[in-house]
C-alpha cells in the first residue's frame, strides 16, 4: 500500500503571484476566441490556475450582466 503524506495547514495557503498571462487566439466558426494558457509544469501552477479561473468567472459575470441589462 502506498504511503500518503498529509500536511495540516492553519490559515490560508500562500499560492504566490501568477506570472504574466499568456493567450492563444483560436478561430471557431469565424469568430476569434482568446484562450488563456496555463502550463501544468509551471512552479506557480496553482496561482496561474486560480488567476485563470477568476478571469473566467469575471468574464462570465460581465456577459450575464450585459444580457440582464438588455431585458
Amino acid at each position: 500500500m502506498a504511503k500518503m503524506k498529509v500536511d495540516i495547514v492553519d490559515g490560508p495557503i500562500d499560492l504566490g503571484k501568477p506570472g504574466k498571462p499568456r493567450y492563444r487566439t483560436v478561430h471557431k466558426d469565424g469568430k476569434a476566441v482568446k484562450l488563456r494558457v496555463v502550463d501544468a509544469d509551471s512552479p506557480q501552477f496553482e496561482a496561474e490556475f486560480l488567476a485563470s479561473f477568476r478571469a473566467s468567472v469575471r468574464k462570465a459575470r460581465e456577459e450575464n450582466k450585459a444580457i440582464r441589462d438588455k431585458i
